[in-house]
């Protein structure tokens, strides 16, 4: 099945000359994408622009998207699969009803917060969202390793079949 229209390519860590390229890179296409809000179900979603306790000259959100592990300020590396899907995170957002994509879309509870997560599992891309009062902000993006996809599949299937709605 091909990708949609309204998905972008991926960067591709080949066509750079090293990971600071690459890294550079992604960073530009957050700030254009994120420059302005985009919506998620008609709800703004926003990004903490403070800087990141790992990298100062990031915005938090961007790196935390980009990074994994804990503790939060001990990420001082990117992934490279993270910084190759960033053109996709805001495109995933402001279509997640599209029909033909089939994305699924549920919310659940982490650390006393309600969460939305947007999974397009036909390309393997997870977008999560923090519910606040009036809006939502960028929690973190990434393509799920074989284990999570599984448990994310039968979280999807539970809140489903518990008839939840967001």
């Amino acid at each position: 099945m091909s990708s949609p229209t309204w998905l972008p390519t991926r960067l591709d860590r080949a066509t750079y000359s090293d990971e600071a390229s690459l890294e550079a890179a992604a960073w530009a296409v957050f700030q254009q994408d994120f420059a302005s809000a985009p919506s998620f179900r008609t709800e703004r979603v926003n990004i903490n622009r403070q800087p990141h306790p790992a990298r100062a000259d990031r915005h938090h959100s961007y790196w935390h998207a980009v990074t994994e592990g804990q503790p939060e300020d001990a990420r001082t590396t990117p992934e490279t699969e993270r910084l190759e899907r960033m053109p996709w995170a805001r495109p995933v957002i402001e279509n997640e009803a599209c029909p033909h994509s089939s994305i699924k879309v549920w919310s659940n509870q982490r650390q006393g917060n309600t969460h939305v997560c947007i999974w397009f599992d036909r390309i393997n891309y997870l977008v999560v969202l923090k519910q606040l009062s009036t809006n939502y902000l960028l929690k973190t993006t990434y393509s799920p390793e074989s284990r999570r996809r599984q448990q994310l599949h039968k979280e999807y299937a539970a809140w489903k079949k518990s008839g939840a709605r967001l």
